[in-house]
């Protein structure tokens, strides 16, 4: 396998609105060897079922519950190490973030560059994800959040388990901030990060238990920035990426789960305003050529994430990421 081969990873909750489109947009972009699609059991099995027509690269799908059952971990297993109470996150929620650091022990023959991807990320005018540099392939991902918002002290958090766990300095950007909801994963530096993770613990039990354990302690942790302040102080060589300023200042990100904004424009665009958000799945083409008529083909964003959390229309203004608040298809009145 040439190093320019390479697969994606995305762990998905649910079948959305956006899916397809996601997909065939991802395909269209990166030409990934493969897309590794982890879900509940349910989904895994209808994704399978209703992509055979879909316009995208070869598609394999895994079952979430157990797709550590090689290391003779299930989900409920390492779920149960959570105990977190009334918090904000959900098990899940963490679980998701084990299953991208992870990909490699639940995935036989994966790319030893893997690119993971947020379901809900929609490239539009995408950044080059390989790009050659004297001689030397460099794997890029591009900064689209920028840190001038959101929770304080969540990052606070964040940081903490960083400096502590893995005892390096958390990396930090002057604009953007290390949660860009995609990220490419090097095996090496994987296998390195859970070693560490067993020696801060001083334990043999696997590191996936450990992960889960340690937001029982520090209340929460986060897997890009976790994994980029690693890469940085163990081979520096290997991270690269775009600041926010070449695509992060054209991103946007918003609520729509089928009912926002945006997919209502583009249903009625179509003329099937009515149609379910359970039969409601875009093509990327179709998609693509939505956003072109309403941007203009010179002012097309990097990209759209299309949140479907209900949270995202309660949180404070105080902690809206800046990619929200300037979006035109963020259906808050309050901003």
């Amino acid at each position: 396998m040439s190093q320019e081969e390479f697969d994606f990873v995305i762990p998905l909750f649910r079948i959305r609105w956006n899916t397809q489109a996601v997909l065939e947009g991802i395909t269209t972009h990166y030409q990934p060897r493969s897309i590794h699609v982890i879900a509940p059991a349910p989904e895994a099995q209808a994704l399978k079922e209703v992509s055979q027509d879909w316009q995208i690269a070869p598609l394999f799908t895994h079952e979430e519950e157990t797709f550590f059952q090689k290391s003779g971990l299930s989900k409920d297993k390492i779920c149960s190490e959570l105990d977190l109470g009334k918090s904000l996150y959900t098990p899940g929620w963490f679980y998701q973030q084990l299953l991208k650091l992870g990909a490699w022990e639940g995935i036989d023959n994966l790319s030893e560059w893997y690119l993971v991807w947020d379901s809900d990320l929609l490239p539009v005018a995408a950044w080059p994800a390989i790009e050659e540099q004297e001689n030397t392939l460099k794997y890029s991902f591009a900064l689209l959040q920028h840190n001038g918002t959101g929770n304080s002290k969540i990052v606070s958090a964040w940081d903490k388990w960083i400096c502590s766990v893995l005892g390096v300095n958390a990396l930090t950007d002057e604009e953007g901030t290390f949660i860009p909801h995609h990220m490419w994963f090097k095996q090496e530096h994987l296998k390195s990060f859970s070693t560490q993770i067993n020696r801060y613990y001083e334990s043999t039990d696997h590191w996936l238990l450990l992960m889960m354990r340690s937001a029982n302690e520090f209340g929460t942790f986060s897997e890009y920035w976790s994994y980029v302040s690693w890469v940085a102080n163990q081979a520096k060589e290997d991270l690269a990426f775009y600041p926010y300023d070449q695509y992060g200042e054209t991103t946007e990100r918003f609520f729509d789960d089928g009912t926002g904004l945006f997919s209502l424009a583009l249903k009625q665009r179509q003329g099937n305003s009515r149609e379910s958000i359970e039969r409601f799945s875009p093509s990327y083409a179709e998609v693509s050529s939505f956003i072109r008529d309403e941007y203009g083909a010179n002012n097309l964003p990097s990209s759209l994430s299309f949140e479907s959390s209900p949270r995202h229309l309660k949180k404070d203004r105080k902690n809206m990421h800046i990619e929200e608040s300037r979006s035109r298809w963020n259906p808050r009145e309050d901003i």
